[in-house]
């Protein structure tokens, strides 16, 4: 199946954004604050490293699992893992970053990679929680590989799902990515480039997801946008900033790799090209004890589109691997 995206420049940092408009004109509809995400799950609010951060826990005594997101999204794109990963018997913890979702979004925040890995760190100690299979998307798995090289005892084992961080930027393709996505380029984002930027995040687009268009159009006028827009622009540049791809064989924990075989966005197709694939063993051939699955027919957003192979290999991976750390 073809690409959906455009072939332009603005085009591809619509799709990593995830877009801000909608075919079916939702700005039209009364606006959605932040705080009114209607997540199918209820959610808790703590205070951790110095940031006021909202997350969801099933509690249980089941082997704690937490759920970490990508960039411009939240714990709501967790939605079709969450219930199986529990009936499974873990205990989830779904988070919201700091300037995402239901969480602050202080301009003073010092978003990095570092940050943010101690924040999820902060919080699963405000929960009892020491150690923890930690499992990132996108930029989340970037964030899960800040944090085994920072804190390896944290972090028992970790599920990279289409992960940041295996793709290295030269100094001016960085600068390019820094100066192109600005919060005002991402609050002026053209509503009728939505539909198409949100479904090259998949390789099969389906209506069950069109809650995300909803979602993010009527965020756009909500009284926190200009912070959240904020937030996505300091986390792109803390992802260039948060540079792992050569410490990660210093990295010894326990690891998968889930990426989809027709990803739009890794690698980055106008500064490098190439196939997912490639990115992907170059990040399981760098890291000292990891396991790669690629899935067919399959894009970015891994953890919708194929929920159901990516709950079980969670599941068989963090179960299995227990005892052999």
């Amino acid at each position: 199946m073809k690409s959906i995206f455009s072939i332009s420049v603005c085009a591809f940092l619509l799709t990593m954004l995830l877009g801000c408009g909608s075919a079916k004109l939702y700005h039209s509809e009364p606006t959605m604050q932040f705080k009114d995400i209607p997540y199918p799950f209820s959610t808790d609010s703590a205070t951790v490293n110095g940031a006021q951060v909202s997350y969801y826990d099933s509690k249980g005594d089941g082997k704690p699992l937490v759920l970490i997101h990508g960039l411009a999204s939240n714990a709501g794109f967790w939605r079709y893992n969450i219930n199986d990963l529990q009936h499974q018997g873990f205990r989830v913890i779904a988070i919201d970053l700091p300037g995402y979702g239901k969480s602050g979004k202080a301009f003073s925040t010092p978003y990095s990679m570092s940050f943010y890995a101690e924040t999820v760190r902060a919080l699963l100690n405000h929960l009892g929680i020491t150690k923890a299979v930690w499992v990132g998307h996108s930029m989340g798995g970037q964030i899960t590989l800040m944090a085994a090289l920072l804190f390896p005892d944290a972090v028992e084992k970790m599920v990279l799902l289409a992960p940041a961080g295996f793709e290295a930027f030269k100094e001016g393709e960085g600068n390019w990515l820094r100066n192109a996505v600005t919060p005002d380029f991402i609050k002026k984002t053209p509503q009728d480039r939505i539909r198409a930027n949100i479904a090259a995040n998949f390789y099969n687009w389906s209506d069950k997801w069109e809650w995300m268009i909803e979602e993010r159009t009527r965020l756009v006028p909500s009284e926190e946008f200009d912070r959240f827009a904020y937030a996505v622009w300091k986390s792109v540049g803390a992802m260039l900033d948060g540079y792992v791809w050569d410490k990660l064989s210093m990295i010894a924990t326990p690891a998968l790799i889930i990426a989809g075989e027709n990803d739009n966005l890794i690698p980055n197709p106008f500064l490098h090209g190439g196939r997912t694939r490639d990115v992907m063993q170059q990040g399981q051939a760098a890291l000292k004890n990891a396991k790669l699955i690629m899935l067919p027919d399959c894009g970015h957003m891994i953890q919708m589109e194929k929920s159901e192979d990516v709950n079980q290999a969670i599941t068989l991976f963090a179960k299995a691997m227990s005892t052999e750390k």
